[in-house]
């Protein structure tokens, strides 16, 4: 008798930690310097953290309320997180002036990381993402872009990040080869193995 108490109680402790866990906010790696060889691990406050689980609670999402609850996600959590920043490190500059501040190349980072979590929390389960891509305009301007994969269907869409303001949403559009005069260079999609692989080295 004693010992099924203990192993009852050794079961409902087991328990609790692990729920603890699991209810824990995760951090991100957040890239601010230009090298980003040491990135910042921001926790996501337990507030966002929450609100992002709830975007994503609705259930029987189509892949396009998915990408939805993607962008939407991404605003959060970048607010949130350079907010946390600007709060431990105030320097004279407000949370949008790092975001603005930071390098295009270092936001994608950080969006890479940012999904990283929802992947890994199973908040996304209708996509996954497949790398990064150039993307060129037509008066030579390149832009990094990031693509993403339905696991219904394989269609292949973009997702491009807003760098002009903190917490504006990212964009998801299908992918094409050309559209609106913008020409998207490798059109094989062929993957920089050093920006993907090794973002955090």
């Amino acid at each position: 008798m004693l010992l099924q108490l203990q192993t009852l109680i050794f079961t409902f402790i087991l328990l609790l930690f692990i729920s603890t866990k699991s209810l824990a906010a995760p951090q991100v790696k957040l890239c601010l310097d230009e090298s980003c060889k040491s990135p910042l691990k921001i926790e996501i406050t337990e507030a966002c953290w929450s609100d992002v689980k709830e975007i994503f609670s609705p259930p029987f999402p189509t892949d396009k309320d998915e990408q939805d609850n993607i962008v939407n996600s991404i605003a959060l959590i970048q607010t949130d997180i350079f907010n946390s920043v600007f709060k431990h490190n105030p320097d004279g500059n407000s949370a949008s002036d790092l975001y603005t501040g930071n390098s295009r190349k270092n936001n994608y980072k950080n969006i890479k990381s940012i999904l990283g979590i929802l992947l890994d929390n199973y908040l996304i389960n209708r996509h996954f993402l497949r790398k990064s891509i150039t993307k060129r305009s037509w008066n030579g301007f390149e832009s990094e872009i990031l693509l993403l994969q339905s696991l219904t269907d394989s269609k292949l869409y973009t997702l491009e990040t807003n760098n002009n303001e903190l917490g504006a949403s990212a964009i998801i559009q299908t992918y094409n080869k050309k559209s609106s005069g913008i020409e998207i260079k490798n059109t094989t999609i062929k993957e920089d193995s050093n920006q993907i692989d090794n973002d955090f080295e």
